[in-house]
């Protein structure tokens, strides 16, 4: 292929028109519909291993507000959370923790914070075989260590048949487990 200075100055314009990889982007979305305004801004830095996400929602009736703040950051191992979500009465709960990846999977620590200044301990782990067989478990314990809700998920698979089993706990008085959701960023 014979190479113009024609060509060599558009793929440099093309170069230099791409976003370097290593730089830090940021996105954002907004949505106004007939009763809420609401904005989120994302940004990732590939570079540190940073993403970070803000969201605010309006009720456009009463004004009031409710926003949630997300921080990832990527360590040697896996990741580390954190998230603070404030309602419209300005109440904040919170949760952070680490992910960690495993040969075959990986597993969650972390501690999360709810409205009223309970704090709970969250555990988690999944794995996979190159079979197609997993495991998962989650767990929600008290600050006295008393598990208040956990859940454990086996799938195996065996002459093209697929098995799963899920088993729940709940511990009395519990009506509903707090819910510890996985930041997406």
């Amino acid at each position: 292929m014979i190479k113009t200075p024609v060509m060599l100055a558009a793929l440099s314009a093309l170069a230099l028109a791409m976003p370097v990889a290593a730089q830090e982007q940021t996105r954002t979305k907004t949505y106004e519909g007939p009763n809420v305004s609401a904005a989120q801004t994302t940004t990732v830095d590939r570079e540190a291993g940073t993403t970070t996400r803000d969201r605010a929602v309006t009720n456009l009736d009463t004004g009031n507000t409710a926003s949630s703040s997300a921080v990832r950051q990527r360590t040697e191992t896996g990741s580390t959370i954190g998230v603070v979500q404030t309602g419209p009465q300005g109440r904040s709960r919170s949760l952070e923790g680490e992910r960690t990846r495993t040969e075959d999977g990986s597993t969650f620590t972390g501690t999360a914070t709810g409205r009223r200044g309970e704090t709970y301990g969250l555990a988690g782990s999944r794995s996979r075989d190159g079979q197609g067989n997993s495991q998962a478990s989650q767990s929600v314990t008290n600050s006295a260590g008393d598990t208040l809700a956990s859940r454990s998920r086996v799938t195996t698979r065996s002459d093209g048949q697929v098995s799963r089993s899920v088993t729940r706990s709940r511990a009395e008085g519990v009506s509903r487990p707090p819910r510890a959701r996985r930041p997406r960023g």
